[in-house]
């Protein structure tokens, strides 16, 4: 079977792109945050609806889980876009910012809502040159508890089996009209760390009448640091990160108790385990010898992201193929991001792209999380130029 010309594809692409950037805008001005994207999942269901592709819906919550199917004994591939917004306020000079207060879209995951409605009307346009079927993901919560967890739980990667997956990011880091690919090691597992250290306050003229849960603490931090910089390798790459302290209420006394919190970065399962019990190790001990006791909770979060050789390898060809090779980049430097699409490359053979919307001439300059985030929604059609693609090329 012949496929689909990539200069056909192309102007099918820019066909529906004002129509992909209509969708993008108005899941701008309502965004929902994590489990709780039921208008997100409506109007999701709804485009769906029209090109007349059949899915199930109110996966994990509100999860979406659409099938563009050729064969029941074909390959499947997933894609996947995640749905939630932020709860941080839009910079209002946004023409189209958020409508709901205290909510933003301020990751881009309006984008990958919209990109992966316009991949599914092009693969529907030449459905009948897909060799794979395609299962198309629209995931909630990816912020916070995590999405893809309970999507997978709930047999998402099953009926059919899916072979493969990808997931792309946009981000102003890299120039619209490219993307990023990075082989292996690509992101770290978010972890995350709370400690309570329970002491005897009193005036802090008196310190010897009381067991001081800062001193304590700052002695507990900077072992934790010396942890990470001499008790394990440094070939690995991993971070402690302290980012909370809290404790006390005027200048003159001494509390009671003392917060401590933060994330841990990692690779490596090993490691992760590893800091883990030696951090909760410190804390204990380094309080008992003040005569203070703690409570000590480490958060194991999502995995570490980890693309496949193989995908990176297909997506790498299929991406050059559309784009052109200068405006494929190799990334070999990893990043100590978290991303929960981690558990699908945990289960499958996946890769995740960085897609670019890099453009300084419209201000789209600013890192993700920010309340003026704003993209070249043009790199939306590169985006499902290269999912496009990869799934035409996908069995082949």
């Amino acid at each position: 079977m012949e496929t689909v010309q990539n200069q056909v594809l192309h102007q099918a692409a820019e066909a529906i792109l004002d129509d992909v950037i209509s969708y993008r805008r108005h899941i701008h001005k309502t965004p929902e945050i994590g489990f709780s994207e039921f208008k997100t999942s409506d109007f999701i269901c709804a485009q769906l609806d029209r090109l007349g592709i059949p899915y199930q819906r109110g996966i994990a919550t509100t999860g979406v889980v659409a099938l563009i199917e050729t064969d029941k004994n074909a390959k499947t591939l997933l894609i996947r876009a995640d749905m939630d917004a932020l709860p941080m306020q839009e910079n209002p000079d946004c023409p189209f910012a958020s409508e709901i207060d205290g909510m933003m879209h301020a990751c881009g995951h309006d984008a990958h809502v919209a990109m992966l409605l316009g991949t599914a009307a092009l693969l529907m346009q030449f459905r009948d040159k897909l060799l794979c079927n395609v299962k198309l993901v629209f995931q909630p919560n990816e912020e916070f508890e995590g999405g893809a967890e309970p999507m997978i739980a709930a047999g998402v990667l099953e009926n059919p089996k899916v072979d493969a997956a990808i997931a792309a990011h946009v981000t102003n880091d890299v120039p619209v009209g490219k993307i990023s690919l990075k082989y292996g090691e690509l992101m770290a597992s978010p972890d995350d760390f709370n400690l309570t250290i329970h002491g005897r306050g009193g005036h802090g003229a008196w310190p010897h009448n009381c067991i001081d849960p800062i001193v304590i603490g700052t002695q507990i931090v900077n072992a934790w640091y010396t942890l990470s910089a001499r008790y394990t390798t440094p070939l690995e790459k991993h971070l402690i990160s302290v980012n909370k302290f809290h404790a006390g209420t005027s200048f003159n006394v001494i509390p009671d108790d003392a917060y401590i919190g933060g994330t841990v970065r990692t690779f490596n399962e090993t490691v992760r385990r590893e800091i883990a019990k030696r951090m909760e190790e410190i804390a204990h001990q380094y309080a008992a010898a003040f005569g203070a006791t703690c409570d000590f909770d480490f958060g194991f979060r999502y995995p570490p992201l980890i693309n496949d050789t193989a995908i990176t390898d297909a997506v790498h060809q299929s991406a050059s193929d559309i784009l052109g090779e200068d405006n494929v980049i190799i990334n070999t430097v990893p990043n100590m991001g978290g991303e929960d699409f981690a558990y699908f490359a945990k289960e499958v053979p996946a890769t995740y792209i960085d897609l670019g919307t890099g453009n300084p001439a419209l201000g789209a300059t600013m890192p993700l999380h920010r309340s003026n985030f704003t993209i070249d929604e043009r790199g939306m059609l590169y985006g499902m130029l290269s999912f496009c693609r990869f799934a035409l090329d996908f069995g082949r």
